[in-house]
């Protein structure tokens, strides 16, 4: 149960549009999505930061990014909504899901410009920054549109993680947990 009392149905008009969108028919809203949407403004804030439409990454890279960072989150809820939601789309395989949440990245299980998506992420995580070096690596893989996504999503779903952990938001039935709790600084 959420330390916030979450949005009931039925649903006001703004609220029902936007889960019309982004969940299945006959699925009901998560419960990231009504704890949220107890505050109109803080959905709208919330959603206008969202990085899940079609953007300058290809799924796979996106969801690499979302699963290390909420992994090293120790976000359970979040990394959990991904792996169940979007890893077979993204072709990650049980061995990278758990992969994702592992302290040391296996090159065997990565390729070279994943491995430069998960490094991105840790020192981002660990510094708030990338030094030159770092940043030079990430530009030899991806444009500057690209970047700016990845970091974005870094800065979203590092977020996203603070407001699970805040809540403290049990993992939606029917998703996995972190196969590691290598990162977990405390977060749900």
């Amino acid at each position: 149960m959420s330390r916030i009392q979450p949005l009931e149905a039925p649903w006001p008009g703004w609220f029902a549009d936007a889960m019309a969108k982004v969940m299945p028919p006959g699925v009901p809203p998560l419960a990231l999505f009504t704890s949220i949407a107890s505050s109109e403004r803080a959905w709208t804030k919330f959603t206008a930061g969202s990085l899940l439409d079609k953007g300058p990454l290809p799924l796979r890279q996106r969801e690499i990014v979302i699963d290390r960072t909420t992994a090293r989150c120790g976000c359970d809820y979040e990394w959990g909504i991904h792996a169940a939601l979007f890893a077979q789309r993204a072709a990650l395989d049980d061995a990278q899901l758990a992969g994702s949440a592992a302290a040391k990245i296996d090159p065997l299980l990565w390729s070279e410009e994943e491995i430069v998506l998960l490094d991105t992420v840790d020192a981002l995580l660990d510094r708030k920054r990338l030094d030159d070096g770092e940043f030079g690596r990430l530009r030899r893989h991806f444009d500057e549109p690209q970047i700016l996504e990845i970091v974005q999503l870094v800065a979203f779903y590092h977020g996203v993680s603070l407001l699970c952990g805040a809540l403290a938001l049990a993992p939606e039935p029917g998703t996995p947990t972190l196969p590691s709790k290598e990162f977990d600084h405390g977060h749900s």
